[in-house]
């Protein structure tokens, strides 16, 4: 880190900047030791999680960020839900945004509810397959590549099926729903773009998107649920199949708010947060 610091300072851009932004934890380290004026931009937790790593690395890695983030002008995370996990340190949240999906089609009315992830265990692809088993009459499709995939597959009912990659353009096409069952996800970029391109979506409490995208307390207690209880996936996927006017009261509502999460809109709130930050003259602590 002590190497790190020094190669920043050497550089001229950087000595002459009027603000850093840092967005990795070995940035916030190396800045941590310098007077350089800075922020602490954290997209994701910036320790590993638990099982990510050694107790001994983490432990370590923890206590030397959680010493950098005592340095920076100010810490920025991009959602609530990170902002809780880091804790108090936060000084506010500066949303991130998307590209809209220029240019991608769906159906009107699509037949499969999509899971698109990489299939691991933070991911946790067996609470779809276990949801949809539950609702023979409706069908599921899972995108994407990784490690459990052919567990998966084995375990999926007929009513799953079990793809690979796909391309953003094919993604959407025949999507009734979104579904996102991660028990880790910083943000959530498939839920934003399916809600962008107006698609319903059900996420777990986990996603760092899910109280940006679904604001309405009733919304919020049928679609963003718990990664431990299979039946509450189930009723609201029924729910979602059965019930077209509840679907386009979901579709409406994400994207609304979806439309708030643009490049446009992140660039506006970076830019009001660094106004605001550089009016401190000095570290905060």
């Amino acid at each position: 880190m002590r190497d790190l610091a020094r190669h920043l300072r050497s550089l001229a851009v950087v000595r002459e900047a009027d603000l850093i932004i840092s967005m990795i934890p070995q940035t916030d380290m190396a800045l941590s030791l310098t007077s350089l004026p800075w922020i602490a931009y954290l997209r994701g937790l910036p320790w590993p999680a638990a099982g990510e790593s050694s107790a001994a690395k983490a432990a370590v890695w923890r206590a030397l960020e959680s010493l950098a983030l005592r340095r920076p002008l100010e810490v920025w995370a991009t959602t609530p839900l990170l902002a809780r996990e880091v804790g108090s340190v936060v000084d506010r949240i500066v949303p991130p945004g998307l590209l809209p999906p220029a240019g991608l089609s769906r159906q009107d009315d699509g037949r499969s509810f999509v899971w698109a992830a990489r299939y691991g265990r933070d991911k946790n692809p067996s609470l779809f397959v276990d949801a949809l088993r539950g609702l023979p009459a409706a069908s599921g499709t899972m995108y994407g590549t990784g490690p459990l995939q052919d567990d998966i597959a084995q375990a999926a009912p007929k009513n799953v099926r079990v793809a690979g990659w796909a391309s953003r353009e094919d993604l959407w096409t025949d999507a009734l729903a979104y579904v996102g069952t991660s028990t880790r996800e910083a943000f959530g970029r498939s839920a934003v773009e399916a809600a962008m391109l107006g698609i319903p979506v059900v996420v777990s409490d986990q996603f760092g998107c899910a109280e940006m995208l679904i604001t309405d307390p009733e919304l919020k207690r049928l679609c963003v649920l718990p990664t431990d209880d299979v039946s509450a996936w189930t009723s609201s996927l029924s729910l979602l199949h059965s019930d077209r006017g509840f679907r386009e009261r979901l579709a409406e509502h994400v994207k609304m708010n979806a439309d708030g999460l643009t490049i446009d809109s992140a660039v506006d709130n970076i830019s009001e947060a660094s106004t605001a930050a550089l009016s401190r003259t000095r570290p905060r602590r």
